[in-house]
């Protein structure tokens, strides 16, 4: 172990020359998948911003441990795990773009897509076993990461339930936010870290306390960028969330503020897909800002970070972490991505 410590930019170097190493290690050991590699290694490569695997990574720093390569490989199979998620996502959601480029769906298809995520997937495991910790260390963090994977898993379905609803209020969509998003993209991750370093239950336990408001707030943060967002920014169609007819909180809270015709067109035409008209679109962001719904949810993302603001200064972590955990903190909530 030593003392390093990577700045952001560095850390996300070092997870992506790990993600580069498990493709040419996989591909050379079994070349027979290597198409399922290469769709993979178009994904990872074609932006995001690692903010999975540097909770994780931080986590680890805040309770105490020291830089090593171990948790990089780590924080790299989380990037694994999330490259699953998002690859069977557009396959749900039939999307055609992600990160700027055709998604795996697009590209190859469903049935090639859904090997790949697959393959993510075990990589992920993988990788996240054969990490270098001891088996003790190993099987700690592993109680994490079966719960992160569950819960993921959990909320997609719930998220999948709710697109098949006609009406969802605001505490179903907030509960799909948590589950789908926000535990999965910035609590699990950051425990994860924490246990692998041997946190006491009281930090770990405030590491949540801190970890939770983000978590949903960094989910807030990416309902109102896929509706306000732009095509350059977000690297997909900022009209996807309305023609597929997202129950996100954006929905939720436009609903519950309309009424008589507007309510009728609202509910009609919110995710009538290919159907819909540039106009009709336009329409139904206007009922989402009109009503007050978009300044609500602005509203909330602004009184849950400010949670996070104040239980990070009840953390009993050294200033570096604190640091790092404030700088990953505002890009998960202030991001235009």
């Amino acid at each position: 172990m030593t003392s390093f410590s990577p700045s952001q930019d560095e850390l996300r170097r070092l997870v992506e020359r790990r993600l580069s190493e498990v493709w040419a290690e996989r591909t050379a050991a079994l070349p027979e998948a290597a198409p399922l590699l290469e769709a993979l290694a178009a994904v990872t490569a074609a932006g995001g911003k690692r903010l999975r695997p540097a909770f994780c990574y931080w986590g680890y720093r805040a309770a105490g441990g020291r830089h090593r390569p171990e948790i990089v490989k780590v924080a790299a199979s989380l990037e694994l795990l999330h490259t699953f998620a998002i690859v069977h996502d557009d396959i749900m959601d039939d999307a055609v773009e992600r990160r700027g480029v055709p998604s795996v769906n697009a590209a190859h298809g469903p049935d090639v897509a859904l090997l790949a995520g697959d393959l993510a997937l075990v990589l992920a495991d993988d990788l996240f076993m054969h990490s270098g910790f001891s088996p003790v260390d190993v099987a700690r963090g592993f109680g994490c990461y079966s719960r992160m994977r569950q819960e993921v898993i959990a909320g997609q379905f719930l998220d999948f339930q709710a697109s098949r609803a006609h009406e969802i209020d605001e505490s179903q969509a907030r509960r799909i936010a948590v589950l789908k998003s926000g535990r999965y993209s910035v609590e699990e991750p950051l425990l994860i870290g924490a246990v692998f370093a041997g946190a006491s239950d009281v930090l770990v336990e405030k590491l949540s306390v801190f970890a939770a408001p983000l978590g949903e707030a960094f989910q807030l943060r990416d309902d109102l960028l896929g509706t306000f967002g732009t095509t350059a920014s977000t690297g997909k169609s900022v009209d996807s969330d309305i023609r597929q007819g997202k129950r996100n909180i954006l929905f939720a809270a436009t609903l519950a503020r309309l009424s008589g015709d507007d309510r009728r067109f609202f509910l009609e035409h919110w995710g009538r897909g290919d159907r819909l008209r540039g106009d009709e679109i336009d329409r139904l962001r206007r009922f989402v800002i009109d009503s007050g719904a978009r300044a609500a949810v602005e509203s909330l993302l602004a009184e849950l970070f400010d949670r996070v603001r104040a239980s990070l200064e009840d953390l009993d972590i050294d200033e570096e972490s604190r640091a790092a955990l404030m700088d990953l903190a505002t890009v998960a909530v202030e991001r235009e991505s």
